[in-house]
């Protein structure tokens, strides 16, 4: 994540503070999950809901109304997620608000992607980042509460190093070609 708010900063002449602030939270959550404690869990989990947030709102920056397609296309998403909530329901105990809380959050910031003006450079960029982070947070939640699985580390990485760095070259791709 270093790496992406270096290139980030060195790229943009007119940074947005609200996206480089979300890319710091970013760096802090990656940081706070290092530690196996449910204390630094937890602290890594509000730093990416800070961050979904501030990318939320650069991404409703570019909102236009959802048209039937991408109003379909956000409902498979959303009932998808829902279902994997629902499995994981049982297996989350004192962590049902919090991941409650996180899943209302990463969907907005999934919704807000989607609804960008299509028109916009690197449209599709951030769309598949922000979806490729929905996956890597799946992965994670799943590998956490309900299910351990092989190579979880490395999916929810590779996913989600795919994510940022999809998201961030498309921020500042928007911007070369205007």
């Amino acid at each position: 994540m270093s790496s992406l708010i270096g290139f980030y900063i060195s790229t943009e002449t007119r940074q947005n503070n609200g996206f480089l602030l979300g890319m710091i939270f970013a760096l802090l959550g990656d940081i706070f999950l290092m530690f196996d404690n449910d204390s630094f869990f937890i602290a890594g989990l509000f730093c990416f809901l800070l961050m979904q947030w501030t990318y939320l709102f650069t991404f409703k920056q570019h909102f236009t109304k959802p048209n039937v397609k991408t109003a379909l296309y956000f409902t498979t998403i959303f009932l998808i997620s829902c279902s994997l909530l629902a499995w994981m329901w049982p297996y989350l105990g004192s962590m049902k608000m919090h991941v409650t809380i996180y899943f209302i959050s990463i969907l907005s910031m999934v919704f807000f992607a989607i609804t960008r003006d299509k028109n916009i450079p690197f449209y599709f960029s951030v769309v598949s980042g922000a979806i490729l982070f929905l996956i890597s947070d799946a992965l994670l939640a799943v590998n956490k509460f309900a299910l351990q699985f092989n190579y979880a580390g490395v999916l929810v990485m590779l996913t989600y190093i795919a994510a940022q760095y999809l998201i961030v070259t498309g921020i500042v791709g928007q911007r070369w070609q205007k």
